[in-house]
């Protein structure tokens, strides 16, 4: 199962977690969103848009409009309860953590393979 669903945007700075993976679903209004650091791919993400995002990948929201909202949610397998947010460079702790995390087999919300993601 999944976490119970929180409702936000996502942060203005790059960041990316080491506990697990992300789900998120655009629930109102729209966003370019950047993943995987510095000159990755910017995506516009818009109501009904579903964003799975690895841990350890790297995103920030640069815009929005239309008071852009989110559910999150993350994997109950192997979480704690207690995301992170993290800058920089992950130290060899975090890296390994980033290995270890449980990848779930679906999203909650598609039922897309998320194996497939991977």
């Amino acid at each position: 199962g999944w976490t119970d669903p929180w409702v936000w945007g996502i942060f203005t700075y790059h960041h990316y977690h080491t506990k697990a993976w992300e789900l998120l679903l655009c629930i109102r209004g729209q966003a370019q969103v950047q993943f995987g650091g510095d000159g990755g791919p910017i995506v516009d993400v818009g109501r009904g848009d579903l964003v799975l995002i690895p841990p350890g990948m790297a995103h920030i929201q640069l815009d929005d409009k239309g008071g852009f909202s989110l559910l999150g949610s993350y994997p109950k397998e192997g979480f704690d309860g207690h995301i992170d947010g993290l800058r920089g460079r992950p130290t060899t702790e975090q890296r390994e953590r980033i290995k270890s995390c449980y990848v779930p087999e679906c999203d909650p919300i598609f039922n897309l393979d998320v194996q497939q993601c991977n």
